[in-house]
């Protein structure tokens, strides 16, 4: 049994009070319209959906019932905190607190350590046991998802659960990339990749589109190429030992390109952990990908849920259970 009991994505009677003007359908009708109409059009179907409808269940249940929790890649702002939540990063407080105050952002909400740190993201390094692991964006980032996904799976307690929030491709600056498939995930896993391919942190630097969920959702896509004569955000980075490479709107400078590619190149005799997008996920492309790789028994974390993306949103959420 999982450590907590979430309900099921899709809870017939908050679907029926969030679009009361659905009311008098049937109840098999109604779950026909969830099928054919709401994940299309970014419905919301269960109490938890949502980022901050998530972390009100979340927190409470860990502060009321003192579950121990492992957050992977938390930065500068947990998700959750507690006397009971530890937190995973790829660099020291002191070092993560001097890149946002370069970057002139806020460090009001650090925690005053990370318990565990490994500058290659290296899960392995993690010695304790968890009744709750969570990540917010981070797992795009795992060059190899099997060895990240065994990791979880092993500081897991039975009936544990890997929590996590994912960027959908379809709403973020990932939009013209292709998604990523089991062949390319079984293929990190055999070949032990353990950091991004050149081709994908060019992808990230310089051939993504804009990130506003808005306007993808409406359609409006931007141009394939790094949305020309509109720089992306500050943040909207790719970051390879602590040099950051990102279009600025002017289209790729050969010089900058250049350097990347020399960095990228240290970085890799180095074996340095790079901070760009290796995957690009739907809903359904990660929970197919999930359910093969438990199917092949490379992991034991089955599906527990899946949330599909809010309208409006770029991110949905996933639920494994260590079984």
């Amino acid at each position: 049994m999982p450590i907590i009991d979430f309900p099921p994505t899709f809870d017939l009677n908050y679907y029926r009070n969030a679009y009361p003007e659905l009311n008098f359908l049937p109840d098999v009708v109604l779950r026909e319209h969830y099928k054919k109409f709401a994940v299309a059009q970014g419905h919301s179907t269960c109490t938890y959906d949502r980022r901050e409808f998530l972390h009100k269940f979340l927190q409470m249940t860990i502060d009321n019932r003192h579950l121990k929790v492992l957050e992977i890649g938390c930065g500068g702002s947990p998700f959750l905190v507690g006397e009971t939540v530890k937190y995973f990063e790829t660099q020291t407080v002191e070092i993560l607190k001097k890149r946002y105050i370069k970057n002139k952002r806020t460090t009001n909400n650090f925690p005053k350590t990370f318990e565990f740190v490994s500058p290659h993201g290296d899960l392995g390094i993690v010695n304790e046991n968890f009744d709750i692991a969570f990540s917010s964006h981070v797992i795009e980032h795992c060059p190899d998802l099997i060895e990240h996904f065994q990791n979880v799976g092993r500081i897991l307690n039975p009936g544990g659960l890997y929590i996590l929030i994912v960027p959908d491709k379809r709403y973020c600056f990932d939009y013209y990339h292709s998604e990523s498939t089991i062949t390319e995930v079984l293929d990190a896993f055999v070949n032990e990749k353990k950091l991004p391919k050149l081709s994908d942190v060019i992808d990230s630097a310089y051939t993504r589109t804009h990130n506003n969920p808005f306007l993808h959702w409406i359609g409006d896509h931007g141009k394939r190429y790094g949305y020309r004569d509109t720089p992306l955000e500050p943040d909207a980075k790719v970051e390879i030992m602590n040099e950051p490479f990102f279009d600025d709107g002017q289209g790729i400078n050969r010089e900058n390109f250049l350097r990347l590619i020399e960095k990228y190149a240290e970085a890799l005799g180095k074996g340095e952990y790079i901070n760009a997008h290796n995957w690009q996920f739907t809903p359904d492309s990660f929970g197919y990908i999930v359910n093969l790789l438990n199917a092949l028994e490379f992991i034991n974390l089955p599906l527990y849920r899946l949330c599909h993306t809010i309208w409006g949103r770029q991110e949905f959420i996933v639920i494994l259970e260590k079984t």
